[in-house]
Protein backbone atom coordinates (compact mmCIF):
# COMPACT_ATOMS: atom_id res chain seq x y z
CA UNK A 1 0.00 0.00 0.00
CA UNK A 2 1.58 3.49 -1.32
CA UNK A 3 2.59 5.95 1.40
CA UNK A 4 -1.02 8.03 3.35
CA UNK A 5 -0.60 12.01 1.97
CA UNK A 6 -0.02 13.85 5.25
CA UNK A 7 -2.97 15.67 4.95
CA UNK A 8 -5.10 12.48 4.89
CA UNK A 9 -2.93 11.54 8.24
CA UNK A 10 -4.34 14.80 9.82
CA UNK A 11 -7.54 14.52 9.18
CA UNK A 12 -7.11 10.62 10.33
CA UNK A 13 -5.63 11.50 13.48
CA UNK A 14 -8.17 14.90 14.37
CA UNK A 15 -10.62 12.60 14.08
CA UNK A 16 -9.02 9.73 16.36
CA UNK A 17 -8.15 13.03 18.93
CA UNK A 18 -11.55 14.44 18.91
CA UNK A 19 -12.76 10.67 19.58
CA UNK A 20 -10.75 9.88 22.22
CA UNK A 21 -11.29 13.29 23.59
CA UNK A 22 -15.25 12.73 23.95
CA UNK A 23 -14.34 9.17 25.39
CA UNK A 24 -11.84 10.47 27.80
CA UNK A 25 -14.41 13.13 29.01
CA UNK A 26 -17.16 10.72 29.42
CA UNK A 27 -15.35 8.18 31.19
CA UNK A 28 -13.91 11.26 33.59
CA UNK A 29 -17.72 12.23 34.39
CA UNK A 30 -18.91 8.65 34.73
CA UNK A 31 -16.24 8.51 37.49
CA UNK A 32 -17.39 11.68 38.99
CA UNK A 33 -20.79 10.57 39.19
CA UNK A 34 -19.61 7.16 40.55
CA UNK A 35 -17.54 8.90 42.89
CA UNK A 36 -19.72 11.25 44.01
CA UNK A 37 -20.84 10.77 47.90
CA UNK A 38 -25.00 10.64 47.84
CA UNK A 39 -26.83 12.01 50.62
CA UNK A 40 -30.03 11.45 52.63
CA UNK A 41 -30.39 14.11 55.49
CA UNK A 42 -31.86 12.71 59.29
CA UNK A 43 -33.12 14.47 62.40
CA UNK A 44 -32.53 12.02 65.39
CA UNK A 45 -34.24 13.16 69.17
CA UNK A 46 -34.69 10.72 72.30
CA UNK A 47 -36.07 11.92 75.65
CA UNK A 48 -37.04 10.64 78.51
CA UNK A 49 -39.60 12.28 81.10
CA UNK A 50 -40.56 10.88 84.75
CA UNK A 51 -43.32 12.04 87.26
CA UNK A 52 -42.56 10.58 91.11
CA UNK A 53 -46.04 9.58 92.45
CA UNK A 54 -46.00 9.43 96.17
CA UNK A 55 -47.49 7.70 99.06
CA UNK A 56 -50.62 8.94 100.92
CA UNK A 57 -48.78 11.74 103.03
CA UNK A 58 -48.66 14.73 105.24
CA UNK A 59 -46.13 16.73 103.64
CA UNK A 60 -47.58 17.19 99.83
CA UNK A 61 -50.29 18.81 98.95
CA UNK A 62 -49.92 16.87 95.78
CA UNK A 63 -50.01 13.29 95.19
CA UNK A 64 -47.06 13.45 92.44
CA UNK A 65 -44.14 15.29 92.77
CA UNK A 66 -42.00 17.03 88.71
CA UNK A 67 -38.54 16.96 88.48
CA UNK A 68 -35.62 18.72 90.01
CA UNK A 69 -36.65 17.27 93.73
CA UNK A 70 -34.39 15.25 95.84
CA UNK A 71 -36.73 12.53 97.44
CA UNK A 72 -37.61 11.10 100.71
CA UNK A 73 -37.80 7.26 99.58
CA UNK A 74 -40.65 6.31 102.29
CA UNK A 75 -42.75 8.24 100.35
CA UNK A 76 -41.99 7.32 96.36
CA UNK A 77 -45.26 4.76 95.47
CA UNK A 78 -44.04 4.86 91.55
CA UNK A 79 -42.12 6.67 89.21
CA UNK A 80 -44.08 7.36 85.88
CA UNK A 81 -41.57 7.08 83.08
CA UNK A 82 -42.37 7.95 79.48
CA UNK A 83 -39.72 7.31 76.78
CA UNK A 84 -39.62 9.19 73.23
CA UNK A 85 -37.32 8.06 70.03
CA UNK A 86 -37.47 9.81 66.71
CA UNK A 87 -35.37 9.62 64.16
CA UNK A 88 -36.63 11.35 60.60
CA UNK A 89 -34.94 10.25 56.92
CA UNK A 90 -35.25 12.48 54.07
CA UNK A 91 -35.92 8.86 52.26
CA UNK A 92 -38.63 6.61 52.43
CA UNK A 93 -37.10 3.42 53.52
CA UNK A 94 -38.01 -0.61 54.60
CA UNK A 95 -36.65 -1.22 57.90
CA UNK A 96 -36.67 -3.71 60.94
CA UNK A 97 -36.90 -2.33 64.37
CA UNK A 98 -36.53 -3.63 68.06
CA UNK A 99 -37.19 -2.29 71.30
CA UNK A 100 -37.26 -3.35 74.63
CA UNK A 101 -37.59 -2.27 78.36
CA UNK A 102 -34.84 -3.66 80.52
CA UNK A 103 -33.99 -3.34 84.86
CA UNK A 104 -31.12 -3.93 86.13
CA UNK A 105 -30.66 -4.17 89.71
CA UNK A 106 -27.34 -4.26 91.77
CA UNK A 107 -26.75 -4.62 95.33
CA UNK A 108 -23.02 -3.59 96.79
CA UNK A 109 -21.54 -3.73 100.11
CA UNK A 110 -21.03 0.11 101.00
CA UNK A 111 -17.41 -0.85 102.03
CA UNK A 112 -16.65 -2.33 98.70
CA UNK A 113 -17.80 -1.43 95.15
CA UNK A 114 -15.40 -3.20 93.47
CA UNK A 115 -18.00 -6.01 92.45
CA UNK A 116 -21.70 -6.59 93.76
CA UNK A 117 -22.97 -9.06 95.97
CA UNK A 118 -26.38 -9.62 94.40
CA UNK A 119 -27.12 -9.20 90.33
CA UNK A 120 -31.08 -8.93 89.12
CA UNK A 121 -32.54 -8.80 85.54
CA UNK A 122 -36.24 -7.60 84.83
CA UNK A 123 -38.24 -7.51 81.59
CA UNK A 124 -40.38 -4.76 82.00
CA UNK A 125 -41.65 -4.51 78.35
CA UNK A 126 -40.27 -8.00 75.86
CA UNK A 127 -38.83 -7.03 73.44
CA UNK A 128 -40.79 -5.38 70.72
CA UNK A 129 -40.08 -6.35 66.61
CA UNK A 130 -41.62 -4.77 63.50
CA UNK A 131 -40.72 -4.04 60.05
CA UNK A 132 -42.32 -1.02 58.52
CA UNK A 133 -41.75 1.45 55.74
CA UNK A 134 -41.74 5.26 56.13
CA UNK A 135 -39.57 8.17 56.93
CA UNK A 136 -40.11 8.56 60.57
CA UNK A 137 -38.65 6.05 62.78
CA UNK A 138 -40.85 6.64 66.13
CA UNK A 139 -41.36 5.16 69.17
CA UNK A 140 -43.47 6.33 72.33
CA UNK A 141 -43.65 4.15 75.79
CA UNK A 142 -46.00 5.88 77.98
CA UNK A 143 -46.73 5.08 81.53
CA UNK A 144 -44.27 3.04 82.14
CA UNK A 145 -44.62 2.28 86.44
CA UNK A 146 -41.67 1.46 87.95
CA UNK A 147 -42.89 0.95 91.66
CA UNK A 148 -40.20 1.76 94.29
CA UNK A 149 -40.35 -0.65 96.91
CA UNK A 150 -40.68 -4.08 95.03
CA UNK A 151 -36.93 -3.27 94.47
CA UNK A 152 -36.06 -1.66 97.65
CA UNK A 153 -37.52 -4.32 99.58
CA UNK A 154 -35.14 -6.34 97.77
CA UNK A 155 -32.07 -4.64 98.85
CA UNK A 156 -33.89 -4.09 102.52
CA UNK A 157 -33.45 -7.97 103.05
CA UNK A 158 -29.17 -7.06 102.91
CA UNK A 159 -29.49 -5.01 105.99
CA UNK A 160 -29.35 -7.35 108.74
CA UNK A 161 -25.75 -8.38 107.65
CA UNK A 162 -24.06 -5.16 106.04
CA UNK A 163 -24.50 -1.60 104.66
CA UNK A 164 -26.19 -2.28 101.38
CA UNK A 165 -25.49 0.27 98.71
CA UNK A 166 -28.01 -0.61 95.81
CA UNK A 167 -29.29 1.04 92.62
CA UNK A 168 -31.76 0.49 89.76
CA UNK A 169 -30.95 1.09 86.12
CA UNK A 170 -33.98 1.32 83.95
CA UNK A 171 -32.51 0.80 80.46
CA UNK A 172 -34.46 1.42 77.44
CA UNK A 173 -33.01 -0.08 73.79
CA UNK A 174 -33.78 0.79 70.32
CA UNK A 175 -32.19 -1.00 67.64
CA UNK A 176 -33.17 -0.78 63.75
CA UNK A 177 -31.61 -1.47 60.66
CA UNK A 178 -32.98 -0.77 56.49
CA UNK A 179 -32.02 -0.51 53.14
CA UNK A 180 -31.41 2.95 51.70
CA UNK A 181 -31.96 2.92 48.07
CA UNK A 182 -30.81 6.31 47.61
CA UNK A 183 -27.54 5.35 49.26
CA UNK A 184 -26.96 2.12 48.29
CA UNK A 185 -26.45 0.49 51.85
CA UNK A 186 -27.68 -1.01 54.84
CA UNK A 187 -28.26 2.41 57.31
CA UNK A 188 -29.07 1.61 60.81
CA UNK A 189 -28.83 3.44 64.71
CA UNK A 190 -28.85 1.76 68.13
CA UNK A 191 -29.97 4.12 71.22
CA UNK A 192 -29.78 3.75 74.45
CA UNK A 193 -30.94 5.30 77.73
CA UNK A 194 -30.50 4.94 81.34
CA UNK A 195 -33.01 6.34 84.19
CA UNK A 196 -31.14 4.92 87.49
CA UNK A 197 -32.95 4.98 90.87
CA UNK A 198 -30.88 5.10 93.79
CA UNK A 199 -32.48 2.53 96.68
CA UNK A 200 -31.58 1.85 100.52
CA UNK A 201 -31.44 5.91 100.72
CA UNK A 202 -33.65 8.01 103.21
CA UNK A 203 -33.16 10.53 100.51
CA UNK A 204 -32.44 9.75 96.69
CA UNK A 205 -31.76 11.90 94.15
CA UNK A 206 -32.70 11.38 90.42
CA UNK A 207 -30.42 12.26 87.05
CA UNK A 208 -32.51 13.13 84.48
CA UNK A 209 -31.37 11.61 80.93
CA UNK A 210 -30.31 14.29 79.05
CA UNK A 211 -32.11 14.82 75.79
CA UNK A 212 -30.84 13.72 72.73
CA UNK A 213 -30.94 15.97 69.69
CA UNK A 214 -28.97 15.48 66.32
CA UNK A 215 -28.88 15.92 62.82
CA UNK A 216 -26.97 15.88 60.09
CA UNK A 217 -26.18 13.37 56.91
CA UNK A 218 -25.88 9.79 55.86
CA UNK A 219 -23.37 9.45 52.60
CA UNK A 220 -22.85 6.34 50.67
CA UNK A 221 -19.30 5.25 50.29
CA UNK A 222 -19.41 4.51 46.08
CA UNK A 223 -16.24 2.65 44.62
CA UNK A 224 -15.26 2.33 41.15
CA UNK A 225 -13.56 -0.50 40.21
CA UNK A 226 -9.56 -1.49 38.57
CA UNK A 227 -10.67 -2.12 35.55
CA UNK A 228 -12.71 1.10 34.60
CA UNK A 229 -9.17 2.79 36.66
CA UNK A 230 -6.76 1.00 33.71
CA UNK A 231 -9.47 2.13 30.91
CA UNK A 232 -9.37 5.76 31.77
CA UNK A 233 -5.31 5.46 32.02
CA UNK A 234 -5.08 3.62 28.58
CA UNK A 235 -7.81 6.03 27.27
CA UNK A 236 -5.50 9.15 28.10
CA UNK A 237 -2.41 7.67 26.85
CA UNK A 238 -3.55 6.94 23.70
CA UNK A 239 -4.92 10.39 23.62
CA UNK A 240 -1.58 11.75 24.56
CA UNK A 241 0.17 9.52 21.89
CA UNK A 242 -2.06 10.63 19.30
CA UNK A 243 -1.50 14.39 20.20
CA UNK A 244 1.88 13.90 20.13
CA UNK A 245 2.06 12.34 16.63
CA UNK A 246 -0.35 15.32 15.60
CA UNK A 247 2.17 17.40 16.57
CA UNK A 248 5.27 16.01 14.85
CA UNK A 249 3.63 15.36 11.61
CA UNK A 250 2.76 19.35 11.86
CA UNK A 251 6.60 20.18 12.47
CA UNK A 252 7.51 17.80 10.19
CA UNK A 253 4.96 19.34 7.87
CA UNK A 254 5.96 22.56 8.96
CA UNK A 255 9.47 22.28 8.43
CA UNK A 256 9.24 20.60 4.59
CA UNK A 257 6.80 23.25 3.60
CA UNK A 258 9.58 26.06 4.28
CA UNK A 259 12.27 24.12 2.44
CA UNK A 260 10.09 23.27 -0.29
CA UNK A 261 8.73 26.95 -0.83
CA UNK A 262 12.25 28.48 -0.11
CA UNK A 263 13.72 26.56 -3.05
CA UNK A 264 11.02 27.37 -5.11
CA UNK A 265 11.05 31.19 -4.31
CA UNK A 266 14.51 30.78 -4.71
CA UNK A 267 14.10 29.61 -8.38
CA UNK A 268 11.77 32.18 -9.25
CA UNK A 269 13.90 35.28 -7.57
CA UNK A 270 17.37 34.08 -9.07
CA UNK A 271 16.04 32.87 -12.61
CA UNK A 272 13.23 35.82 -12.87
CA UNK A 273 14.46 36.57 -16.63
CA UNK A 274 14.45 33.33 -17.69
CA UNK A 275 10.92 32.17 -16.04
CA UNK A 276 7.15 32.58 -16.97
CA UNK A 277 4.08 32.05 -14.71
CA UNK A 278 1.50 30.45 -16.45
CA UNK A 279 -2.10 29.98 -15.04
CA UNK A 280 -3.19 26.32 -14.31
CA UNK A 281 -1.89 22.69 -14.51
CA UNK A 282 1.15 21.45 -17.23
CA UNK A 283 -0.46 19.57 -20.06
CA UNK A 284 1.24 18.07 -22.93
CA UNK A 285 -1.37 18.41 -26.73
CA UNK A 286 -1.42 15.41 -28.80
CA UNK A 287 1.41 14.80 -30.60
CA UNK A 288 4.26 16.60 -28.39
CA UNK A 289 6.85 14.89 -27.12
CA UNK A 290 7.45 15.10 -23.41
CA UNK A 291 10.98 14.81 -22.22
CA UNK A 292 12.05 14.98 -18.22
CA UNK A 293 15.30 16.47 -17.52
CA UNK A 294 16.58 15.74 -14.02
CA UNK A 295 16.78 18.65 -12.71
CA UNK A 296 16.31 23.00 -12.58
CA UNK A 297 19.35 23.56 -13.94
CA UNK A 298 19.20 21.08 -16.70
CA UNK A 299 16.28 22.56 -17.74
CA UNK A 300 18.50 25.98 -17.35
CA UNK A 301 20.59 24.64 -19.78
CA UNK A 302 18.10 23.67 -21.99
CA UNK A 303 16.72 27.10 -21.75
CA UNK A 304 20.14 28.75 -22.87
CA UNK A 305 20.45 26.70 -25.83
CA UNK A 306 17.14 26.66 -27.27
CA UNK A 307 16.42 30.40 -25.98
CA UNK A 308 13.35 29.49 -25.10
CA UNK A 309 11.51 30.73 -21.89
CA UNK A 310 11.02 28.25 -19.55
CA UNK A 311 7.38 28.32 -17.70
CA UNK A 312 6.36 27.89 -14.43
CA UNK A 313 3.27 25.62 -13.93
CA UNK A 314 2.01 25.45 -10.47
CA UNK A 315 0.38 21.98 -9.68
CA UNK A 316 -0.83 22.34 -6.44
CA UNK A 317 0.75 23.35 -2.95
CA UNK A 318 2.83 20.12 -2.99
CA UNK A 319 4.16 19.84 -6.34
CA UNK A 320 5.58 22.36 -9.25
CA UNK A 321 6.26 21.88 -13.04
CA UNK A 322 9.10 23.79 -15.04
CA UNK A 323 8.49 23.37 -18.92
CA UNK A 324 10.11 24.53 -21.99
CA UNK A 325 8.52 24.27 -25.47
CA UNK A 326 10.37 23.56 -28.24
CA UNK A 327 8.26 22.91 -31.09
CA UNK A 328 6.65 19.36 -30.54
CA UNK A 329 9.67 18.98 -28.12
CA UNK A 330 8.33 19.17 -24.34
CA UNK A 331 11.11 19.50 -22.02
CA UNK A 332 10.24 19.47 -18.17
CA UNK A 333 11.20 18.98 -14.39
CA UNK A 334 9.08 18.44 -11.55
CA UNK A 335 9.61 19.83 -8.15
CA UNK A 336 7.95 17.94 -5.32
CA UNK A 337 7.42 18.89 -1.30
CA UNK A 338 7.70 15.50 -0.21
CA UNK A 339 11.03 15.96 -1.79
CA UNK A 340 12.13 17.77 0.60
CA UNK A 341 10.68 16.04 3.75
Amino acid sequence: MGKIKDNIKIIIYCILIIIFIVLFIFEINYGKNHLARNSISYNKEAQLNYVTYLKDNSHYDSNFLENDYNYVSNLIDYFNLDFNYSYVLSENINYNLDYELKGYLDVYDSDNSAKPIEKREYTLLDKVSEEKTGQVINIELFNQKIFYDEYNNVVQTWKRELNPNASLKIVFNVNWSGYSKELEKEISDSYSSTFEIPLSEKIITITKPEKITSSGYLYSNKSIGILYILLVIITGICLVLLIVNLVILMTRISKSKSKYEQKIKKILREFDRAITEAKGKFKAERGEKTIEVSDFMELMDVHDNLHEPIIYYKTNVNKCTFVVRNGKDIYYTVIKREDYE
